[in-house]
C-alpha cells in the first residue's frame, strides 16, 4: 500500500484519523508511510532508530521488553481502538520496546516533527496526543503495581479473568504468552495452572485452558 493513498472515511477504522480535520488527515497520509505486516513480522526492535507517531489502520501489535537471560515481558497491545488509535512511545529518538504484529494489519508511520507540526494546529490531534499520554502512564502505573505488588499467582488468575468472560470460556493465550503477560517464566506458570486445575478453576487440555469457574479464580485475587 503506498503512503499516498488515502482511505476514506468509511474505510478508516482509527478514530483520530476519522474525526481529525480533512487537511490534517490528507498531510498524515502525505507526509507518513504505510507499513504493511504479517503475523510476527518485527516493525521496530527495542533501541532501534524511531522518531515516529503511530497510527494503526488495521491489526494488532505487541509491545515488549525482553531480558538479559531471556525473559520477556509484554508492555501493552496496539490496535485501531487502543490510545484513542495514537501511540507515541515510538516517539522518542529509539524505540522504548520491541514491536511484533500479532496479526497482519497496516500502520501509519508519521514523523514526530510532522505531528507536532500538525498538532500545533489541529485540536484534535492535539488532544488526541495528550489523552494518549494520559493513558500510556495510566496502564505502565497500573503495570509497576500488578509487577510490584502481586504475587505471581494472583496475576495468572486475574490475567485469565480478563481473557475469559464467562464460565466455560477456552483462553486465546498460549502457557509462554501468559507467562510473558504476568512478567515470569512459563514453567511457574504452568505450576500456578496445576494448582489452579487442583482447585477446579480451569481445565488443562491440549495447548487449549479452559476456565471452569470465575468465582474461584476471583478468590486467587482477594
Amino acid at each position: 500500500m503506498e503512503s499516498q493513498e488515502i482511505l476514506s472515511l468509511t474505510e478508516l477504522s482509527n478514530s483520530v484519523l476519522a474525526t481529525c480535520a480533512e487537511a490534517s488527515r490528507q498531510e498524515l497520509f502525505a507526509k507518513g508511510t504505510i507499513r504493511h505486516a504479517e503475523t510476527n513480522e518485527v516493525l521496530f526492535e527495542e533501541g532501534a532508530l524511531a522518531g515516529v507517531v503511530l497510527f494503526p489502520l488495521s491489526g494488532n501489535y505487541q509491545f515488549s521488553k525482553t531480558g538479559e537471560r531471556g525473559r520477556r515481558q509484554v508492555l501493552c497491545n496496539l490496535s485501531c481502538n487502543s490510545c484513542r488509535g495514537i501511540c507515541l512511545l515510538t516517539m522518542a529518538e529509539r524505540s522504548l520496546a520491541d514491536i511484533v504484529a500479532l496479526t497482519p494489519g497496516d500502520i501509519l508511520m508519521v514523523e514526530r516533527w510532522d505531528f507536532q507540526r500538525l498538532a500545533r494546529i489541529d485540536p484534535v490531534l492535539c488532544q488526541a496526543g495528550w489523552q494518549a499520554a494520559v493513558e500510556c502512564m495510566s496502564h505502565f502505573s497500573n503495570l509497576v503495581e500488578h509487577l510490584s505488588f502481586r504475587k505471581v499467582a494472583e496475576r495468572v488468575a486475574l490475567m485469565l479473568l480478563d481473557n475469559a468472560p464467562q464460565d466455560g470460556d477456552i483462553v486465546r493465550l498460549t502457557q509462554a504468552e501468559l507467562a510473558a503477560e504476568v512478567g515470569t517464566t512459563r514453567e511457574v506458570v504452568a505450576r500456578c495452572l496445576a494448582s489452579l486445575q487442583t482447585a477446579g478453576a480451569v481445565r488443562l487440555g491440549r495447548a487449549r485452558i479452559t476456565v471452569i469457574s470465575r468465582a474461584k479464580l476471583e478468590r486467587e485475587t482477594v
